[in-house]
């Protein structure tokens, strides 16, 4: 069921909801009316009680109902522009990583293993400088639909990092699953006859991947795949490359930290200490010296 049903069923709901509250809440007070014995004619009094109340009612609702719609699609409006990027109507990189730690509580629990890759459009520069930066927003778009169709829906996230590059996440897969999902993109936008406008573009994207385990930090898997995708840069583009996750250096125990400084400081102290030492007996030799000068000139 799409998004807009789910919204009009919740405002038929919200509808029936007010009408009949204004309903029900009209017969009581008219029965409290009644009991109190001030009409002459009961049925007539609730005929046009309830009547009455039905034109107030009805209307109620039905302004109460657009208006709760139209805040409902605002709503949504707002969050789809905080999560998602303008042009490509991809996620945005705040929102790319959320889902990527999401993914990574979940292989806590499933102990698979995911990947993320990020893609970059060779030779971007030239393509704005050739046809234009509309043209470029063209085959930005174009690109985000094609990575988009040949992904597994929503399992894998799709994200644009920034200017021309996008970032993949290919939940529960292998290297090998990763590195075939990631050429057969790559083969995918190669062949891929875009149209910009009055022209016709062809371009291709290097690929760059590392592997995400449970315990794994997802920047640091994305600096590694982003490495991975340098790599893929200097070796000619339009390729695929693989780099490895790179543990981040244990962080020490701060009260061993403590301990080590304060040794550092104890033994930087006691060399200062024989330095000011060393530096008493030069000058009391040198004392000594010009003592010994002055006695024999004495003489």
């Amino acid at each position: 069921m799409s998004t807009r049903v789910r919204d009009v069923l919740s405002s038929i709901n919200y509808f029936t909801l007010v009408s009949v509250s204004a309903l029900t809440i009209s017969f009581i007070v008219s029965l409290v009316v009644y009991q109190l014995g001030i009409p002459v004619h009961a049925t007539d009094y609730i005929r046009l009680n309830l009547f009455v109340t039905g034109c107030i009612a009805v209307p109620t609702g039905i302004i109460a109902t657009l208006h709760e719609y139209h805040a409902r699609q605002y709503q949504r409006r707002l969050e789809a522009l905080a999560w998602t990027d303008e042009l490509t109507g991809l996620l945005n990189r705040r929102f790319f990583m959320r889902a990527a730690d999401e993914e990574c509580h979940r292989m806590r629990r499933t102990q698979r293993t995911a990947a993320v890759a990020i893609l970059d459009i060779d030779f971007f520069k030239e393509v704005n400088d050739l046809y234009g930066h509309a043209a470029g927003d063209k085959v930005l778009k174009a690109i985000a639909q094609i990575a988009h169709a040949e992904l597994r829906g929503p399992f894998d996230k799709l994200g644009r990092w920034g200017g021309e590059e996008f970032v993949v996440l290919l939940s529960d897969v292998t290297v090998e699953n990763a590195r075939i999902v990631c050429d057969r993109l790559r083969s995918r936008i190669q062949s891929a006859l875009i149209e910009a406008g009055q022209y016709q573009v062809c371009v291709t994207a290097s690929f760059g991947f590392c592997m995400l385990s449970s315990g794994s930090n997802v920047m640091l898997a994305i600096e590694a795949a982003d490495r991975a995708l340098y790599e893929a840069k200097r070796l000619g583009r339009n390729r695929v490359e693989m780099a490895e996750y790179a543990q981040p250096a244990e962080i020490q125990d701060i009260a061993e930290f403590k301990k080590r400084v304060g040794a550092q400081k104890r033994v930087q102290g006691a060399q200062e200490d024989d330095l000011e030492e060393l530096r008493a007996k030069a000058v009391a030799m040198a004392n000594g010296d010009v003592n010994e000068v002055r006695a024999r000139f004495s003489r």
